[in-house]
């Protein structure tokens, strides 16, 4: 069988060099290699785009390329393609850092023995294979655990669910009374039966990350109160190991538009994380204030005065799984999901997490959140309006069940669904789903600023009513969906007045308009 040549692109731009790789390829058998040289990182790219090629030599100093910019860019266009950096001698320290940018090996200039060149080639050639073939195999591993975790998770539902209802029906007394020591050891099986639940919820976050099923709902929240939730939460837990655990909140702290539910949870896995690790008479610690060179986010730190961890693993503790190598933390150790998590929670939200520690010092767990801001949400709309005489109004769409809302996840669900539906009746750049700014109780609030006359804004509230009510649509037995206008009376931008004067006036009248709505419909349903 007769063998393929290996199909060697060399892009180098000095003829002298060229020419002696020409030559060495030359003593190889017939047939072996077909060499292809170009000037330029710019034809190289092209002829990687097409294909064909089995292994790239690149020289790390092109007219359109230099240094590790080369490797980046051929990298990302075929990372599949072995690459073998040529460097000359004062840059042997470089072509080690183009390897860890993906380049499997590197040549020195004026150092390639005939022999060696092509030995190379084929050595970097069956390396890559071994690595691609690595990460499959890890891809293919990791898939299983995910679908072997989501299966079994869901499986263990039902039954902790049982032993959970026998336990507290005995707890209660209602299967008689209980010795003291019976309710002591039926206590010890309630508080590991919510240990294990608390995983399994861990497990399932874990999968619907994975799948992208993970679900947030940026609202008009406050990040006090989550502070407050995860604090007043953990507060028992906490005594009961004799440490303090504290908050500190800038006073006037803006809003964020973020998930709060998500918010509290992440919140409560770094508190409860900084608990476990913190010793008797230690502090563990919430905060929240303004990011100092950047109004536009908030930051919520976690700071304890626990083991603390090395500094070589503060990005290692985000990874699913990771179980950290240090004694500090042995006897501690979970399911290594609680961080993965919260770094995927905090990243769905437009922010980032990260950690610093010192060994046997403590360690601080931050993350940042956008702050909200109606006037950036409804700038696109009211700036690419250029007539000053067209009027805005706020569409409000409520949301109600008649029999009372199952549970909380069918009101999620079916909130989630309305407003893909609201999205769907926005057909112009003109007009802004807002996120959640608020539930007055038994009903969902939706609104919408729209830049458009009394007439269009009419015809928005009929498509809505037309696309809730068909037969694809999302109506359900037992909900309702109104919709209906308030126009923003007097808001009109003069002609010596500033977009963003207009912009600030606007965002004002429509936290107004928004407010009396809630409230009034909470004064509706008895709630002040």
């Amino acid at each position: 069988m007769k063998k393929v040549a290996l199909q060697v692109l060399l892009v180098e731009d000095n003829s002298g060099d060229a020419r002696l790789i020409r030559e060495m390829f030359g003593k190889e058998r017939p047939g072996s290699f077909a060499l292809t040289h170009v000037l330029r990182l710019g034809e190289a790219l092209i002829l990687l785009k097409k294909g064909g090629i089995d292994i790239v030599l690149l020289d790390m100093g092109l007219p359109d390329g230099h240094g590790l910019d080369t490797v980046r860019r051929a990298h990302a266009i075929a990372p599949g393609i072995p690459l073998v950096v040529l460097t000359g001698l004062d840059d042997e320290a470089l072509a080690v850092e183009a390897m860890k940018e993906g380049a499997q090996d590197y040549l020195i200039k004026g150092e390639i023995e005939n022999r060696a060149l092509p030995r190379a080639l084929r050595h970097s050639i069956e390396r890559q294979r071994m690595q691609s073939e690595t990460e499959l195999i890890r891809a293919q591993q990791m898939q299983f655990k995910d679908e072997f975790l989501s299966h079994v998770s869901h499986e263990l539902r039902s039954p902790l669910t049982a032993i959970h209802q026998f336990v507290t029906v005995l707890l209660d007394g209602a299967a008689g009374a209980l010795a003291p020591e019976q309710r002591q050891y039926l206590q010890i099986a309630l508080r590991n039966i919510k240990q294990l639940d608390s995983m399994i919820n861990d497990l399932l976050d874990v999968t619907r990350a994975q799948s992208g099923k993970l679900i947030i709902e940026p609202q008009y929240a406050s990040a006090s109160d989550a502070i407050a939730y995860a604090v007043n939460t953990l507060q028992g837990a906490a005594k009961a190991k004799e440490i303090s655990l504290e908050s500190d909140i800038e006073h006037e702290l803006p809003m964020v538009c973020a998930d709060p539910t998500r918010v509290r949870q992440i919140l409560v896995i770094l508190v409860d994380n900084a608990i476990k690790f913190t010793p008797v008479g230690g502090v563990v610690r919430v905060l929240a204030r303004p990011v100092d060179d950047d109004p536009n986010l908030l930051v919520l730190e976690v700071s304890d005065s626990g083991c603390g961890f090395s500094p070589d693993v503060a990005e290692q503790i985000f990874e699913r799984l990771f179980q950290a190598p240090d004694r500090a933390w042995a006897g501690r150790k979970g399911l290594g999901l609680g961080l993965y998590i919260c770094r995927q929670l905090v990243t769905l939200q437009g922010g980032r997490i990260w950690a610093k520690s010192t060994p046997g010092r403590g360690a601080v767990f931050s993350f940042t959140l956008p702050v909200f801001s109606l006037t950036k949400l409804i700038a696109p709309a009211l700036r690419r309006e250029r007539r000053r005489d067209r009027s805005i109004a706020l569409v409000i769409a409520e949301l109600s069940s008649e029999t009372g809302w199952l549970s909380d996840e069918v009101r999620a669900e079916c909130c989630h669904e309305v407003r893909d539906l609201l999205r769907r009746c926005l057909l112009s750049d003109l007009a802004v789903l807002l996120p959640r700014m608020g539930s007055p109780g038994a009903a969902e609030l939706f609104f919408m600023v729209v830049v458009t006359d009394a007439i269009g804004s009419e015809t928005i509230v009929e498509r809505i009513r037309e696309q809730y009510n068909a037969p694809e649509g999302v109506s359900r037995t037992g909900l309702t969906l109104a919709a209906s206008v308030r126009p923003l009376e007097a808001i009109a931008r003069s002609a010596n007045e500033s977009v963003d004067i207009f912009l600030e006036k606007t965002s004002n009248a429509l936290h107004a308009l928004i407010d009396e709505e809630i409230s009034s419909r909470m004064v509706a349903n008895g709630q002040q």
